[in-house]
């Protein structure tokens, strides 16, 4: 189903793919792990009025939704129990967010986020390179956790990960980047993405290595 709903979007971005599969694509509000009222790709609904500026429909109609509908919809919402499954919470719901719609927030909460991680890893910050010098795998791997956990919680709680990213240590990076309350299938996949760099780097070095060899006979 996911992979059928990604294809109509016609991307080839990494990032968009990578967060889609690790977070699910939802049409309808439901409560996440934490409780937090969400909808579409992880977007946190975190007010009434937020919920109220999604560009919603009728699940039934295909019509947009009205104020009045979104405001509804949200108030009874929010008086469902926590703890079910998201697709538990579907019945409960008469209004959902194209799948269009969803792709366009996802994308734009990308862009905020890459923004926010450019600002945060910088040379004037102690790191050796700019964010978007970092190796692909690094930066895809980097964006997932602030996906995730927010930048402010990433750059503040995270201090070893940091550490290890400022001396380009990918291999330590891989080590200090698994969450408590995320999937250990997303965690291993946050992994790898560090293990590619730290993989690449040796790799170039063993080059090094033989080249210099080759020049001292």
């Amino acid at each position: 189903m996911l992979k059928r709903l990604l294809s109509k979007h016609r991307t080839s971005s990494p990032a968009v793919r990578h967060i889609c599969h690790f977070e699910g694509v939802i049409d309808h509000l439901y409560l996440d792990t934490r409780g937090n009222p969400t909808i579409g790709v992880g977007f946190h609904v975190a007010s009434q009025d937020a919920f109220t500026r999604l560009s919603l429909r009728n699940k039934h109609t295909n019509r947009p939704a009205s104020r009045a509908q979104k405001r509804q919809e949200y108030s009874a919402f929010t008086r469902l129990p926590a703890g079910k499954t998201a697709r538990w919470y579907a019945q409960h719901c008469t209004l959902h967010l194209p799948h269009s719609e969803s792709m366009r927030l996802l994308e734009l909460q990308i862009g905020t986020f890459e923004l926010e991680l450019t600002r945060l890893i910088s040379p004037e910050n102690g790191y050796t390179r700019a964010y978007q010098q970092l190796p692909d795998s690094v930066r895809l791997a980097m964006l997932d956790l602030a996906y995730n956990l927010g930048t402010t919680n990433l750059s503040s709680r995270w201090p070893r990960l940091l550490t290890a990213l400022k001396r380009e240590d990918w291999q330590q990076a891989a080590h200090e980047c698994a969450r408590k309350h995320v999937s250990k299938a997303r965690n291993q996949a946050t992994r790898q993405l560090f293990m590619q760099a730290a993989n690449r780097d040796s790799m170039l070095i063993r080059l090094l290595r033989r080249l210099w060899r080759k020049l001292c006979r």
